[in-house]
């Protein structure tokens, strides 16, 4: 697997990942706002996209990842591990966060795999759901 940062031929698959998960009317505002900023990396398999990670390093002067998405078929197969490494490889500091809503079992699994630790929650989101934080220390 090969983990990079976005070229403008990916985004066509970047938006429909990133659409599994914030739907269809966000994905295309948000995908272009994090190529942007240079802010989104994907993992490639033979030529073709199977995962995507959105970040910003400006939340409260730590690196946040917003996004992580996976193609089901490379699930469980090290893509949003190897994204996340990258990550902590890049991030100007050493706190990382992340989150994922409440009833996301897996998310909260991967999470404390990839040695993140509870930081929180959000409560009153449109979602419904509280948005539970995570919170790691990488090494600078």
């Amino acid at each position: 697997m090969n983990v990079r940062h976005v070229e403008s031929s990916d985004l066509a698959a970047v938006m429909a990942l990133a659409a599994e998960v914030i739907g269809p009317e966000r994905a295309g505002p948000f995908v272009r706002s994090h190529a942007e900023r240079h802010h989104l990396m994907v993992v490639e398999e033979a030529g073709e996209v199977v995962g995507v990670l959105a970040y910003r390093t400006d939340w409260f002067q730590c690196t946040f990842v917003s996004l992580v998405a996976v193609r089901e078929d490379f699930r469980r197969k090290g893509a949003a591990r190897a994204l996340f490494k990258m990550v902590e490889a890049i991030s100007p500091g050493p706190r990382l966060f992340s989150s994922t809503e409440e009833t996301n079992a897996t998310a909260i699994r991967m999470h404390t795999a990839f040695g993140f630790t509870p930081s929180g929650y959000i409560d009153n989101l449109p979602q419904g759901y509280r948005e539970l934080l995570f919170y790691k220390r990488i090494s600078p």
